[in-house]
């Protein structure tokens, strides 16, 4: 009989014991609530990237340099003769981020021009232009081709300098003329 008693004892602290534990455990436990409330607001600032300021343009050797013209999402180069190794044509012009919105290069795509030339050695003289015409466009502020994820500040403005090229390490001229079309790039700018 002792030993069912004993052993009942033990069994009912056992029992205290464990309701003590799950006591102890409710009384040291929390429950912690966050809430929120947002408001997205509209868009009241101005996002306007946009070309000003053309120069008269710059030749070196004896190029042609044609004209500038430009609005404000496209800059037009026309009427450039290049007729020596050597021979080039420059423009400054401004980007300008008139907006309130920082912005950056989204994608920086330059464009594969097309070279149409004439006569019995057309292909020949495609060829030859191809290797030697350059086209580049860089930041007069340091001389550092445009990339992708260029910043322009809201309030900047950068000057960028557009150049073609006949290289000065050409070798030969063509035989007839060479109408180099579509040379450029495609800037897109996003926010930053």
């Amino acid at each position: 009989m002792e030993s069912k008693t004993l052993r009942t004892i033990a069994i009912a602290a056992l029992i205290i014991a464990i309701g003590g534990v799950t006591l102890g455990y409710a009384a040291l436990s929390q429950v912690l609530n966050i809430n929120t409330d947002s408001t997205v607001q509209s868009l009241n600032a101005s996002w306007n990237v946009h070309f000003e300021n053309a120069s008269a343009g710059e030749v070196t050797g004896t190029a042609d340099k044609g004209s500038i013209s430009l609005d404000n999402t496209t800059v037009t180069l026309t009427g450039v003769v290049l007729k020596a190794p050597g021979d080039s044509v420059s423009y400054t012009f401004d980007i300008v981020n008139d907006g309130e919105i920082n912005a950056k290069i989204g994608t920086y795509s330059p464009k594969t021009p097309t070279f149409t030339g004439s006569g019995d050695t057309k292909d020949a003289d495609e060829t030859l232009v191809e290797t030697s015409y350059e086209y580049t466009l860089t930041y007069v502020d340091g001389g550092t081709a445009i990339a992708q994820n260029d910043t322009l500040n809201a309030d900047e403005t950068k000057t960028v300098k557009l150049t073609v090229t006949y290289k000065d390490t050409a070798t030969q001229l063509p035989t007839a003329d060479v109408t180099v079309n579509g040379s450029g790039a495609t800037i897109t700018y996003v926010q930053a």
